[in-house]
């Protein structure tokens, strides 16, 4: 595995990116129910097109923006949860991905960190840690994923093959399946995970 983006974008690049919300409100504290999903809609439009005009977001490496698509199974999947806030459905509209050999010990103070070298609350297999920057409570955070060491390749087959729309059982038996040493190429995860899924 080539390490090609091994350093955490800094708080002054973060900040540049960072988008503020059309709904003048704390998207930190504002129910999901008590939006119009139109202007969340028409922010992501206009975020796109803030953030393309930034030299910053040009010249980061594995970066993404989230689609209109993605953004809406996400808005279906949170909007009957009890307590969802905007900020935490919509924490991931801008994500940089990081790749080290180690996951680190410590993390600057900007940003808020959620370790899931150990799963998920509902594990699926996916391993890594999110750091989230917020500039303020009316812009949207933005996703800084690192993955590393063992875990990179198992999130890039896992992603490549879309399974995190698949029962999280059965992610979570091919994380088992690859720390034991029985899954080690791309073939052999899709072939086990097609199997697994006609067993069903």
């Amino acid at each position: 595995m080539n390490y090609n983006n091994t350093v955490l974008p800094s708080k002054q690049i973060l900040y540049i990116l960072s988008y503020k919300s059309s709904l003048k409100k704390s998207i930190k504290q504002l129910s999901l129910r008590k939006v119009d999903i139109n202007f969340i809609i028409q922010d992501i439009i206009e975020y796109n097109r803030f953030i393309r005009s930034k030299d910053e977001f040009l010249y980061l490496k594995n970066k993404r923006l989230k689609s209109i698509q993605s953004s809406l199974l996400k808005y279906n999947k949170y909007i009957n949860g009890k307590g969802c806030k905007v900020s935490h459905c919509f924490n991931d509209i801008l994500d940089i991905r990081v790749f080290l050999e180690e996951y680190p010990n410590t993390f600057p103070e900007y940003f808020r960190v959620v370790d899931m070298r150990e799963g998920k609350k509902d594990d699926d297999g996916y391993r890594d840690i999110h750091l989230y920057y917020q500039k303020d409570a009316y812009h949207y955070p933005i996703e800084v994923q690192l993955w590393c060491g063992s875990d990179i390749k198992f999130n890039i087959w896992s992603h490549t093959s879309v399974y995190k729309y698949v029962p999280q059982e059965v992610g979570l038996k091919l994380r088992k399946l690859y720390d034991m040493g029985k899954i080690k190429t791309q073939i052999q995860f899709e072939n086990k995970l097609k199997e697994m899924m006609e067993r069903r």
